[in-house]
């Protein structure tokens, strides 16, 4: 095969490969992992953790060395003013100048900038499952939408049926004209409950657009089994401490505390070394000069304490929001908890119960119409609220949904003890 016959195979089984790609269902896990892997949410939150964790290596580090370059005792009146040669006082100077932290201190602050890379972690976590989280209520509210656009859709063949018999059965004199235009008014409702639904299920398109862009118009698989979470319910509401969101206020603590450390740690001094070497004009000789300074917190009262009375405030603060997320979060997933039970409750009664209740009642008027037992309203009226409990049944199964996935991302499996 010549080298154009190649291009052309690649290209066509690349295109055949998007195109399978394209025609293949998008399940809500798919979109989850798909949503994780392309949001700038996730992306700026692992730029700002790259960020963090480059900084612990310098953080610990001694400060640069400075360079010293002068001039000493330049006299500047009488004969021999601005000569660099003539006074044997006048000196060029060049040194080096070295600070030396206390290691104490410098280990400190490698801590805090560690401490910031867990902060900046538990803050990449908690967004990926804010993410997924929200992807997920996406696609939920997207499959809930067509759904029930396509319910609608199912029925019009037959409520325009009803509408041509009702039609004819005026002209036989078997219905009121009040039969057929209930029919009529009963069709058209129907068309434009179509309507809104499939404008809802745009809008829900759109949506789930901002999370996975290439691929929300794929045709979705079907829902995954709201009715078994991930983790188990006694286990979301003993793990509470370890769900993303309160993991994160802990690594602030952790934080907050080095602040307190370092604070105090700048109540002991630091000291520095310089060594210069001085040049002098001839027939003067050259000095070497070696200082030594040290630091001299002596208003610590003023200075040092009250920095620490700050990290000490500002430590009290960061705990009395975590407690207070704690609590709220506490209570939100009980109640979440609870709605879920609910909900599977409420939902099991609808599909084994009043659906096919609804279902069997329209059947049975539709029967008694056929048979001339009945007139036309009592069909419309069961067809209508067979219609209705359809839609709630689905409107309850989307609850539960968007219930599910708050409850399936509120911590990751290795934050778990």
């Amino acid at each position: 095969m010549n080298k154009s016959g190649i291009l052309v195979l690649v290209f066509t089984m690349s295109a055949s490969m998007a195109a399978r790609s394209e025609d293949t269902p998008l399940s809500l896990s798919a979109t989850v992992e798909l949503a994780a892997t392309q949001s700038p949410e996730i992306r700026a939150s692992r730029a700002q953790l790259d960020a963090a964790d480059a900084t612990v290596v310098p953080a610990g580090q001694l400060p640069d060395p400075e360079l010293i370059v002068g001039i000493e005792d330049l006299p500047v009146t009488g004969d021999l003013a601005y000569s660099l040669s003539r006074d044997d006082f006048t000196m060029r100077k060049v040194g080096l100048m070295q600070a030396f932290p206390r290691r104490k201190k410098r280990e400190l602050r490698t801590q805090r900038a560690r401490d910031e890379v867990q902060v900046s972690q538990a803050q990449t976590e908690q967004a990926e499952l804010e993410v997924k989280r929200q992807a997920s209520q996406s696609w939920i509210a997207t499959y809930i939408a067509e759904e029930t656009a396509r319910r609608f859709q199912a029925l019009i063949p037959t409520l325009e049926l009803q509408a041509r018999i009702a039609t004819a059965g005026v002209s036989s004199g078997r219905l009121s004209t009040a039969d057929a235009y209930a029919a009529q008014a009963a069709l058209i409702e129907l068309r434009d409950r179509v309507r809104v639904a499939e404008q809802l299920s745009r809008r829900a398109r759109l949506d789930l657009a901002r999370w996975v862009p290439a691929d929300a118009e794929r045709p979705l698989a079907q829902a995954p089994n709201f009715e078994s979470l991930p983790v188990a319910a006694a286990q979301l509401q003993s793990n509470v401490h370890f769900h993303a969101s309160v993991i994160a206020y802990d690594r602030q603590i952790d934080a907050a505390r080095t602040d307190i450390a370092l604070a105090q740690a700048d109540k002991r001094p630091d000291w520095s070394v310089e060594l210069d070497y001085s040049n002098r004009g001839r027939p003067f000789s050259d000095m070497v000069t070696l200082e030594f300074r040290v630091g001299l917190p002596l208003f610590s009262a003023r200075r040092q304490d009250p920095l620490i009375a700050s990290k000490r405030a500002e430590l009290r603060k960061v705990e009395s929001e975590r407690e207070s997320e704690l609590r709220m979060h506490s209570a939100e997933v009980s109640q979440q908890l609870s709605d879920w039970q609910t909900l599977q409750e409420r939902v099991k009664t609808y599909d084994t119960e009043l659906v096919p209740l609804a279902h069997a009642q329209a059947q049975a008027a539709l029967s008694a119409f056929q048979s001339a037992q009945s007139t036309l309203k009592p069909v419309l009226d069961a067809r209508a609220a067979e219609i209705n409990t359809q839609v709630q049944a689905l409107e309850l199964r989307g609850q539960l949904g968007r219930v599910w996935a708050f409850l399936s991302y509120l911590q990751y499996p290795r934050s778990a003890p």
